[in-house]
């Protein structure tokens, strides 16, 4: 200790016997007190300082001028006069082109313009179609950083100021026409008055009950229409169910007409062919019975055997003809629908073929009567050649009738079918499209109808609240009408318009309590330059003044420790430090004035901090020579970002926000903070008990860690000095 005590003897010597260290010293002591003054003195009041910000404000409003309510209103003049008895900023009226100019070329700060229409949309919220009118406000944010935060609220003062305008405004109208029905009531009589106003009062109510009710059919109504629209959903699902069966059933039936056409075709076709056939075979007999009588040479044998031969080709014809028969009578069978064309022609080709046959018989009983000598060949010929020549007229007749109506019939019949078939799959497709196209219609109709039903039932229900609340009133005017009170509705509608408009624009105020309030900001900011001022000067002291002890200054003493040394120099950098924090906190407290509830506590604070940060600064730049200071002035910068200092930790990225709790000056602001605002329990010396952490961790550094890393920086040191540079 003996040591200790001699080496700062030896720093303070030097000291005063040399004037050019006194004034460093001096300096040295003063200098982190200005860093102090001059901020706090800059940050003292800037808020109450916020009517020099100029601010432009246009109002292009064009007013609003009512047509059933008598009022004439222009919120935007109304507004401007308003701001002309507000301090808050410097509000500068102009033109909107002049104040958007300015605020870009940094004449204004803000500019605040209310549009042409602005009172016609304030108004609008008594019509159907309600505008939200829109203030424009423009804000030059290159000029400050804190100037558009305050324009900010200049802006939004201005807002409240149009709400408190518009609704005193109007609540003054109100009141006004209010009156003049009070004054009819003094004129003509309450009761009277009241009785009239009872009436309508009972009539409305009883129109908004009846609405009500019949609203309420009309929903009934609506719901009985929606189940119809239900029921008829089902049964266009049923339609379009037999529709797509009639479809494919028809399908059916078009193969069915495509083979019957096909089949009236073919026997069109073998009749034709028969016919023909049958006319050409008895052409030919003709010649073959002429020529076979009229043969001188020929004998009653061979004319016999030429008879028979014909009988048979006959018999074919008759074969070939009775097939064609039967496949056209076939048709008929199948298709009853041709039945009256196919019997027709079925009845001629049997009585044809019957002839047929008994020219058969002729030819074989004339053949057999030439064998046996009993018939004559004149009287053979002649009747076969009637009966060959019948025949063939038989079958020419019937070929000419055939082509004339059956087949023109047969062909019209088939034409008719195919039309028939086309129509038939035409209407059924129109029916599935237009099933489709009604079933989509009553879908949305069923969905309009449940949206329309709930707005009439919803609309029902408010009619019949009206008519309630409407019924109340009559109520109580029928009590003052009986009791002759029409006092209460007298004072409602005769008070000052005044006052009570004034109270509606601003029906609540704020009773604000400030806890531990604070005058100015410069005192709010205190602690935290106070602070920072400390930790510079600390920073100063190992700039100009040596830590490390020279052999001058030990010489003579015995047994020197390097804690001794450290200590023995310490001393006077805590005794510099400790006048810095005092000139400090005594020029915060008297040359600046700053609020202050506990002066001594301050005072006291300043000093351990000074002690604690000296230090810490003091330790770094012993164990760690010029890395220390770099490290100190790095601690510098990281605690005034992350201490809250200006802004609430909380705001802060969340770095700073891990690293607030290691920091001193957290610790140390927190102290002087409840010295200035006013204490709260023991908060102050916890604040300090934490601060003492740091000063242990930096003794145990300085005086035993410190030892080991020595040799290491004083290696470091010699390898700077090499550069001649550093």
């Amino acid at each position: 200790m003996k040591n200790v005590w001699k080496i700062f003897q030896r720093d303070m010597m030097r000291v005063r016997n040399n004037v050019i260290a006194l004034v460093v010293i001096i300096g040295i002591s003063v200098v982190p007190c200005l860093y102090a003054w001059f901020n706090i003195a800059a940050s003292w009041d800037p808020y109450s300082n916020t009517g020099n910000l100029k601010v432009a404000v246009a109002s292009a409003d064009e007013g609003y001028e009512g047509s059933l309510i008598p009022i004439e209103i222009n919120i935007g003049d109304k507004v401007l006069s308003a701001l002309r008895e507000n301090t808050q900023m410097e509000w500068v009226f102009t033109t909107e082109e002049k104040a958007t100019s300015g605020v870009k070329s940094g004449k204004y700060y803000a500019a605040i313009v209310i549009p042409k229409d602005f009172s016609n949309k304030m108004m609008s919220v008594f019509s159907e179609k309600v505008e939200k009118p829109e203030i424009t406000y423009y804000s030059n944010a290159k000029e400050n950083a804190i100037a558009p935060k305050v324009t900010d609220k200049g802006a939004g003062a201005v807002q409240r100021q149009v709400n408190e305008v518009f609704i005193e405004t109007v609540s003054d109208t109100t009141l006004t026409v209010l009156q003049a029905v009070s004054n009819m009531t003094q004129a003509s009589g309450a009761e009277t008055i009241v009785d009239n106003l009872n009436t309508n009062l009972n009539q409305i109510a009883g129109d908004l009950t009846a609405s009500a009710g019949l609203l309420g059919s009309f929903s009934d109504m609506t719901g009985s229409a929606q189940k119809l629209l239900n029921s008829t959903t089902e049964f266009l699902q049923t339609v379009q169910q037999q529709t797509k069966e009639s479809r494919q059933t028809f399908q059916e039936t078009s193969k069915t007409f495509s083979g019957l056409d096909d089949s009236m075709d073919a026997a069109t076709d073998s009749v034709g062919t028969a016919l023909k056939s049958a006319e050409n075979v008895y052409d030919q007999m003709d010649q073959v019975i002429s020529g076979a009588f009229s043969d001188e040479s020929a004998d009653a044998q061979q004319i016999a055997s030429t008879l028979d031969t014909l009988a048979g080709q006959v018999g074919n014809v008759v074969t070939a003809y009775t097939s064609v028969r039967d496949s056209v009578a076939a048709v008929a069978d199948k298709y009853p629908e041709t039945s009256p064309l196919v019997d027709a022609i079925v009845v001629r080709m049997d009585t044809s073929i019957q002839q047929q046959k008994n020219l058969q018989s002729k030819l074989q009983n004339s053949a057999k009567g030439l064998r046996d000598a009993t018939t004559d060949l004149g009287t053979a010929r002649s009747e076969l050649k009637d009966l060959a020549a019948k025949n063939r007229e038989n079958m020419s007749g019937m070929s000419a009738s055939y082509k004339s109506s059956v087949q023109k019939s047969l062909n019209q019949l088939s034409a008719s079918l195919t039309s028939s078939k086309q129509e038939i799959s035409s209407l059924l497709s129109q029916l599935d499209q237009s099933a489709n196209g009604i079933y989509k219609l009553t879908d949305t109709a069923d969905s309009d109808l449940s949206e329309i039903q709930k707005v009439l039932g919803d609309s029902g229900e408010l009619l019949a609240e009206a008519s309630d609340r409407i019924a109340d009133t009559t109520a109580k005017l029928d009590e003052m009408e009986t009791s002759g009170d029409f006092s209460e509705l007298e004072a409602l509608i005769s008070g000052d318009k005044s006052a009570i408009s004034t109270f509606l624009a601003a029906p609540v105020s704020l009773d604000t309590h400030k806890i531990y309030e604070i005058a100015n900001y410069g005192s709010s900011m205190a602690p935290f330059y106070s602070v920072l001022s400390i930790w510079i000067g600390g920073i100063v002291l190992v700039a100009m003044l040596k830590v490390n002890v020279s052999e001058n200054c030990t010489k003579g003493l015995k047994n020197v420790e390097l804690h001794q040394i450290y200590f023995g120099r310490f001393i006077t950098f805590m005794i510099v430090g400790l006048f810095q924090s005092t000139l400090i906190a005594l020029g915060d407290l008297l040359y600046l004035g700053i609020q202050c509830e506990h002066p001594f506590l301050f005072l006291l604070g300043c000093w351990f901090s000074s002690l604690v940060f000296v230090n810490i600064i003091y330790t770094l730049t012993v164990s760690l020579g010029d890395i220390g200071k770099a490290v100190s002035v790095i601690l510098l910068v990281v605690q005034v970002a992350g201490t809250g200092g200006t802004f609430p930790i909380e705001v802060a990225p969340s770095f700073f926000r891990a690293v607030y709790p290691l920091l001193p000056f957290t610790h140390s602001m927190a102290a002087l903070r409840e010295t200035v605002g006013g204490m709260y329990g023991m908060n102050y010396w916890i604040d300090l008990g934490k601060l003492a952490i740091f000063l242990g961790i930096s003794l145990i550094v300085g005086l035993v860690l410190r030892k080991p890393i020595i040799k290491a920086n004083d290696a470091f040191t010699e390898k700077l000095e090499e550069t001649k540079l550093m």
